[in-house]
């Protein structure tokens, strides 16, 4: 097994390879299933994380990173990318989740929290001392799941239609 991958059960994580890229840009539909906000429609949103993932992915800063949970057959179940950010509250330079995402077939296994200690455990090594990241406030499973991880909001967009 080469170094990167740790099991956890039968979750193997790894670093992402090119031939990942069809599977990560697939859950992009994933990303907005419960995406909503005043004055935009859905094509908005498709649109926002088309772009939104392919910068990340094509582009990625310089320390970032995109790991990828495997079952042990080697099929992916989801991924994450991971930036380094200035926390604009704190001024340090942290951690961010910049993607989570997990196929709906691999939901409720413990595929994100494996995903999201392997972001603590980057985090960690960088030197930082937050790990942020940021979600649709309309959705609300993604919103439950991070703060049964000990996440908490420290601040809130809030946006109206005036046209």
């Amino acid at each position: 097994m080469p170094a990167d991958d740790k099991p956890a059960g039968d979750i193997l994580i790894r670093p992402a390879v090119a031939t990942d890229r069809t599977f990560l840009d697939s859950l992009d539909a994933r990303l907005i299933e419960e995406a909503a906000a005043p004055g935009l429609d859905p094509a908005h949103f498709v649109a926002f994380q088309s772009r939104y993932t392919k910068a990340a992915l094509d582009a990625p800063p310089p320390g970032s990173r995109t790991l990828v949970a495997t079952d042990g057959n080697g099929t992916p179940l989801g991924y994450i990318h991971l930036e380094s950010t200035e926390d604009g509250l704190s001024g340090e330079t942290a951690g961010y989740v910049s993607i989570l995402a997990v196929a709906a077939h691999a939901e409720g296994k413990g595929v994100a929290r494996r995903l999201m200690e392997e972001a603590e455990l980057w985090a960690k090594a960088q030197g930082y001392r937050f790990l942020l990241l940021d979600v649709f406030g309309s959705n609300a499973t993604a919103r439950r799941f991070y703060e049964r991880q000990g996440f908490a909001a420290d601040s809130l967009r809030l946006s109206r239609p005036i046209g």
